[in-house]
Order: structure tokens, then C-alpha cells, then sequence
């Protein structure tokens, strides 16, 4: 799915930011589902 940063309008696919921005949370790694994504961008984290 392909998102847009509220914060710094940058697009992109969750899939690219689960894997790169993402990989240091616990939440996804351990639970398999999470409810926010975080921007490669800048960073913001925000909810789908």
C-alpha cells in the first residue's frame, strides 16, 4: 500500500518502510501486525 507522510508529504510503500524504519520495533516483530508506519523520509510515525 502506498501512503503519504502527513508531516513532510513524502510518498511511499508501507512495505519499503515496515521493512527499512521499521525494523527496530518490537511491536511488529514480535505481535506480526502493527497499526502505524514510520516515515523513510523523516522519521514521523503515524497511524494507517
Amino acid at each position: 500500500m502506498k501512503v503519504t507522510c502527513p508531516k513532510c508529504r513524502g510518498y511511499f510503500d508501507t512495505l519499503y518502510a515496515r521493512t527499512y524504519g521499521c525494523k527496530s520495533c518490537n511491536v511488529l516483530l514480535y505481535s506480526g501486525s502493527c497499526s502505524y508506519v514510520k516515515c523513510p523520509f523523516c522519521g514521523h510515525e503515524f497511524s494507517l
